[in-house]
């Protein structure tokens, strides 16, 4: 747009036309261009805008070059390679502004003057500033999606403030990386760098993000930009790196290069592996080392009282028999006694009350303390069958029972709160029987308000909880329904081979 632009808007573009849309209708590569040029409709900061088409076979080539015609961007078309990074390496290539800015062909942007906006934050920012994201939001513009992310965290990747109101979110906020939908970066980092990895199929910016924060850069989250990602309105594409083969590369690729799962991250290996490293930013993750539960069978800090609550207070009667309902469900139409693994059994009333329905308890707790309060009550009880075993959980990342020695294990609480969850995700399939199932339990979290910023995370959302478990532990994790109401925990099963399971009622909880 300008002989020297300072910004360039960068787009790479493959069947993001009308024809390719879900509904058939929803011109979004169109939409997006309509939603650049009103809100930069006087900005006066300089800028390029460039399209670079990978192949496509609908529409939304020919939707290009008219807006090509018309003068407001500069098209380049290739041939199809199916490489989203070797796109960005080109446009970044062809570009000359400053600041780049990378826009996925299914968003629209929002915010009016925002070019002008985002060369402030970079301006005003600190000098070690190397990548910028605004806040993505819902489709319906009223929720946010994403205003940054962590990677490096006890869940995982997850999405921070995802199901806030839009207007609620309104301070910047430091994050190990951010949505590649609407990425924005230095070009002398982008340089430094060398661009993004072409070997990473999907994922390139996660990648990306984590090298420049290892050569000393930092990103942060905006609230000023806003901007909506319609990818649900995007149909199935025929490119290799949607399929779940790519996906699985795209994954291979980056734990060979990283040395752990960006889905399901051991921040074990991540301390040894970068100790010293500006990748360790997080003084709330990295602060302390090793790993600290917190947390027990009622999905909060438990101690010996609990077993008076269990008697006196309705709602922890509740939260309790609901884990207890989880573990009877899980265990119906087996043979023999069942045998089931506690892990966090905390003051034991958890074991014991599975230990009274008939079945062959175990417990861990990485609390001595907690074990040592258990016992005075679970000594004079009756069961029957054998009296719940509980062990002290002296290694940290190993559960203290033999291979195939559970038809169940359960963690009924304490996840949310734990410091490294991956350790033992990865340990319960050693220790479960074939055709046995895991099931772990955690109290709902209505948003991700503040993970990795206020502290360690106190909940999960469903699907947050299932990515982790299923990136973890590999097996057949069924996708998890919210329940209706509040009060009742998240529960997220895996399981060797396909198992059904209908959830407990919500009275139970």
């Amino acid at each position: 747009m300008n002989d020297a632009p300072r910004v360039s808007v960068l787009i790479p573009n493959y069947n993001n036309g009308r024809a390719s849309s879900s509904d058939g209708r929803t011109d979004l590569i169109g939409d997006l261009l309509a939603s650049l040029r009103e809100t930069l409709r006087g900005d006066p900061t300089p800028f390029e805008v460039i399209a670079y088409d990978d192949g496509s076979t609908d529409d939304s080539l020919e939707t290009l070059r008219r807006w090509a015609d018309d003068g407001f961007l500069r098209l380049i078309e290739d041939e199809h390679r199916g490489v989203l990074a070797r796109t960005a390496n080109r446009l970044v290539a062809a570009s000359r502004g400053e600041i780049l800015v990378r826009l996925d062909g299914d968003i629209t942007v929002l915010t009016s003057g925002w070019v002008s906006k985002l060369c402030s934050v970079f301006d005003q920012g600190p000098p070690d500033l190397g990548v910028v994201g605004p806040k993505q939001l819902t489709p319906d513009g009223q929720w946010v999606h994403s205003f940054g992310d962590f990677v490096l965290h006890p869940k995982g990747y997850v999405h921070l403030h995802q199901g806030q109101p839009r207007h609620a979110v309104t301070r910047a906020a430091e994050v190990d990386h951010v949505m590649g939908c609407f990425y924005c970066c230095r070009r002398s980092v982008h340089d430094e760098l060398g661009g993004y990895d072409e070997d990473i199929l999907r994922g390139q910016t996660v990648d990306f993000g984590l090298r420049a924060r290892r050569a000393g850069y930092r990103c942060f989250a905006v609230p000023h930009i806003e901007f909506v990602h319609r990818h649900s309105l995007r149909g199935e594409r025929a490119n290799v790196a949607d399929t779940s083969a790519g996906i699985d590369r795209s994954r291979a690729a980056f734990l060979d290069k990283w040395g752990f799962d960006r889905l399901a991250v051991d921040l074990d290996v991540v301390r040894e592996r970068y100790a010293g490293s500006p990748l360790l930013w997080n003084a709330t993750v990295f602060g302390t080392p090793g790993i600290e539960v917190a947390g027990g069978a009622s999905g909060g800090s438990v101690d010996a009282s609990s077993w008076k609550a269990y008697a006196s207070n309705e709602d922890t009667r509740r939260q309790i028999d609901f884990r207890v309902n989880v573990v009877k469900q899980l265990a119906e139409g087996r043979s023999g006694p069942v045998r089931v693994a506690v892990i966090g059994v905390g003051d034991g009333l958890l074991a014991h009350l599975l230990a009274s329905a008939g079945m062959e308890v175990v417990g861990c707790e990485a609390d001595a303390g907690k074990l040592a309060l258990a016992e005075p009550f679970m000594g004079p009880q009756r069961y029957p069958g054998e009296r719940p075993g509980l062990v002290h959980q002296t290694d940290p990342r190993r559960l203290p029972w033999g291979d195939n020695s559970a038809d169940v294990v359960v963690w009924p609480g304490g996840i949310e709160s734990h410091g490294n969850p991956v350790a033992l995700l990865r340990e319960a399939p050693r220790v479960m029987d074939r055709g046995g199932v895991f099931a772990v339990v955690t109290p709902q979290q209505e948003h991700a308000a503040a993970q990795g910023v206020a502290g360690l995370p106190g909940g999960y959302l469903a699907h947050e909880l299932a990515m982790q478990v299923r990136a973890a532990v590999e097996w057949t994790v069924p996708t998890p329904q919210t329940p209706t109401n509040p009060k009742q925990p998240l529960v997220v099963l895996a399981a060797a081979e396909p198992a059904v399971f209908t959830a407990p009622r919500p009275a139970a909880a």
